[in-house]
C-alpha cells in the first residue's frame, strides 16, 4: 500500500472515527516535501470548486480573483496550522507545525467531495445547497476538534475545543482585514 493509498483510506476512516484516523495519519510519518505540494493541490481544488459554486448560485457575484483566493487560502491554512501548534503547546499539547499542517490538508481534502456535492445541489436548489453547507461545516468542526485532540495528545476533547476556538479567533482577527474589499466609493489608484 502506497502513502497515498494509506492517506486516502485514513481520510475515509476519519468520517467515522476522526480521532483514531488522525492518530494513524500522524503515525504514517508523511514527509514535509509531500505535505506542501498537497496543500497547494487541495487549495487549488478548493478555489476551483468555490468558483464553480459561486457560478452555480444565481445572484451571487465573485468578489475576488481566483489567484487572490488561492494565496489567501494558502496563508490562512498555513497560519492556522502554526497557531494551532503554538496554542496547543500552551495547553500542554505535543503537536508541531508540520503535523498540524498535515491534518489541515487531510481535513480540507475531506471537504472537497462535500463541496462538489454542494455545487451540484446549487444547480437545482440553492437553498438545499446552503442547508447542506451548514451540515458539512458542523460535522467538519467535530472532525477538526478530534484532529486537534489527536495532534496534541489530549485525553479529553475539552482542551481540543479550547485550542480550536482560540486558534480560530486569532486567525479570524489576523485575516479579517484581508477579507474585506475596498470601501464603497473608494477607487483603486
Amino acid at each position: 500500500m502506497t502513502l497515498l493509498d494509506s492517506l486516502l483510506a485514513q481520510g475515509v476512516r476519519a468520517v467515522r472515527e476522526p480521532r483514531a484516523a488522525a492518530a494513524d495519519i500522524l503515525a504514517l510519518g508523511v514527509p514535509r516535501d509531500v505535505v506542501l505540494p498537497a496543500l497547494v493541490l487541495v487549495a487549488i481544488l478548493n478555489v476551483m470548486l468555490d468558483t464553480a459554486l459561486f457560478a452555480a448560485i444565481p445572484d451571487v457575484q465573485i468578489t475576488s480573483e481566483p489567484l487572490r483566493s488561492l494565496v489567501f487560502y494558502l496563508c490562512v491554512a498555513s497560519g492556522f496550522a502554526l497557531i494551532l501548534s503554538f496554542v496547543g503547546k500552551w495547553f500542554q499539547g505535543v503537536g508541531n507545525f508540520e503535523d498540524a499542517l498535515l491534518l489541515i490538508v487531510v481535513l480540507q481534502a475531506m471537504i472537497l467531495p462535500a463541496t462538489a456535492i454542494q455545487v451540484m445541489l446549487a444547480l437545482f436548489s440553492p437553498s438545499l445547497a446552503i442547508l447542506f453547507l451548514y451540515a458539512v461545516v458542523l460535522y467538519m468542526v467535530w472532525v477538526q476538534i478530534n484532529f486537534v485532540a489527536a495532534l496534541h495528545g489530549f485525553s479529553t476533547l475539552g482542551r481540543a475545543v479550547a485550542v480550536t476556538l482560540i486558534a480560530s479567533f486569532i486567525v479570524f482577527f489576523i485575516a479579517a482585514p484581508f477579507m474585506a474589499g475596498p470601501a464603497p466609493g473608494v477607487s483603486d489608484v
